[in-house]
């Protein structure tokens, strides 16, 4: 009996020692969690200081217009934005807060595939990496494709590495299969992550070849290329045949791989570039192959194509984040151990330097070295509620030869809106007999009026609406044109924004 008493004795102290006690997967996890609050932080403050900038309404644009795809993507960003306006409404706050949010649970994600693939350091340094690198708060903050695809791209890594290496069943194949899907409708560089996948397979993974469950992935990740199928089939492939375009051909000058890296080392940052270029060469095991494979098949197609998009890099750097995480030193023993714990770390505090910068310099002018696309995002932002404001009060369509112009329209001026842009010829081209016409100072206005006076019978303008504010003015000219002699597909081609950036004087 005394026995008994003594083992109750000690399970009712055990039992007030865990109460009182904080578990300690709480102090384990108190690193993520900070990690997370950080990201949430600089993705959130502020989040609609700056009005909606060209690719935000453009986006806002297609989640009125609901289809199975669009002339430049696939429609996933499409209900990312509906869905955010449906809760929260069409402002900068409902456009974007959804977008953040998958930022934020992109730094989750990147934890999650660097702590299951590799281990739980890794996966720390690489999530506080993209907690704090400029590149991901300016996708994140600002409605782009590339937060949503990156949030996809992960979580199919990891329904891949748990089919992979568990003995997993259909279901994990279902899985896979579904994420794929999601991820095929949102950026076609996600067809070049598939193919990434199957070199892992024939790599280092054949024995999934013989089970069912690949199959049955391969089966539902297909039923996602339907949508854009589809869409194509039904618009003579205009989607596939831009895209190849897009991928060969340089909108303006001649482009050069030095020219291209160049761009990239200052858009990403060079404390990012630096980190990402410590994850080369790191293809030791199955685990780091995969991740290779993954950051090659993204970033190569980009680095090579006279697109000059380093935007499209960032996917593809994350991968890499992981790999450089597999550099850390177990310890401080010997001057080339510290060399290189110094070097990660101050690289890594530099990053977070760019990212903080990045969100003062959106709100006010800041000292801290930024992204050297704040400025532009906010010359894109510059004046645009009281442009709306100006324009909304004609009538009639509008035609913008800058293709940025015609979504901005119909979201501040709240008028019918279009310009030579594919998507928008896909939706019908207005009566354009009598139009307001409205393009930036990217043309000289003397050559554009010349070129608009040989279009239509009466002609008056430009008058110059210009906003100066403290990151830049803008220079918006407008304007009012009657008769058009041409037909429309002649007007189309002739004032095309490539077309006569190319025929400029």
């Amino acid at each position: 009996m005394g026995g008994f008493r003594d083992r109750s004795r000690q399970l009712m102290s055990d039992a007030v020692h865990r109460r009182l006690a904080p578990p300690a997967q709480y102090l384990v996890a108190w690193p993520l969690i900070l990690i997370l609050g950080v990201a949430l932080l600089l993705r959130f403050i502020d989040l609609s200081r700056v009005p909606l900038i060209g690719d935000e309404c453009y986006y806002w644009l297609w989640s009125r217009n609901l289809d199975w795809a669009y002339y430049d993507n696939p429609a996933g960003v499409a209900l990312l934005v509906l869905a955010g306006r449906a809760l929260a409404g069409a402002g900068a706050w409902g456009t974007r807060w959804m977008n953040a949010l998958l930022g934020v649970g992109c730094v989750y994600l990147t934890y999650r595939v660097g702590e299951r693939l590799v281990g739980r350091r890794v996966g720390l340094w690489a999530s506080a990496t993209v907690a704090v690198a400029a590149p991901y708060l300016i996708t994140s903050r600002f409605v782009y494709t590339d937060v949503l695809f990156l949030f996809l791209m992960l979580i199919s890594i990891l329904a891949f590495w748990r089919l992979a290496t568990a003995d997993a069943g259909i279901g994990a194949g279902v899985a896979l299969g579904i994420a794929l899907a999601a991820l095929f409708n949102t950026k076609y560089t996600a067809y070049a992550f598939g193919a990434a996948l199957t070199v892992a397979v024939l790599l280092d993974h054949r024995h999934l070849v013989r089970r069912p469950s690949l199959w049955v992935c391969a089966l539902v990740g297909s039923l996602g290329l339907l949508p854009v199928l589809i869409w194509n089939s039904a618009h003579d492939w205009a989607s596939f045949r831009w895209q190849f375009s897009h991928a060969t051909r340089a909108i303006i000058g001649v482009p050069s791989l030095l020219g291209n890296t160049g761009h990239a080392w200052v858009y990403l940052t060079p404390p990012l570039c630096l980190l990402a270029m410590a994850g080369l060469g790191r293809a030791r095991n199955p685990a780091e192959r995969l991740l290779s494979l993954a950051a090659l098949f993204q970033l190569v197609p980009v680095a090579f194509s006279p697109a000059n998009s380093p935007r499209n890099l960032t996917a593809g750097l994350v991968p890499l984040l992981i790999l450089a995480g597999t550099r850390l030193p177990p310890d401080l023993n010997g001057w080339r151990r510290g060399l290189l714990a110094g070097f990660l770390a101050l690289s890594l505090l530099a990053a977070g330097l760019y990212g903080v910068g990045t969100v003062a310099d959106l709100a006010a002018q800041s000292r801290l070295p930024s992204s050297s696309h704040v400025s532009a995002i906010l010359r894109d932002a510059a004046g645009w509620p009281g442009i709306g404001l100006r324009i909304g009060q004609g009538t009639g369509p509008v035609f913008a030869i800058d293709y940025s112009l015609a979504a901005k329209v119909r979201y501040y001026a709240a008028r019918p809106a279009t310009t030579s842009w594919g998507q928008y010829r896909i939706w019908g081209i207005p009566d354009l007999d009598q139009v307001t016409v409205v393009a930036l100072d990217h043309l000289p206005a003397d050559w554009v009026t010349g070129q608009l006076g040989e279009a239509f019978d009466s002609l008056v303008g430009p008058q110059c609406l210009s906003f100066d504010e403290s990151h830049g003015g803008k220079k918006l000219y407008v304007w009012q044109a009657k008769g058009l002699r041409w037909d429309e597909e002649q007007f189309l081609h002739r004032f095309d924004f490539i077309t006569m950036l190319e025929a400029a004087p």
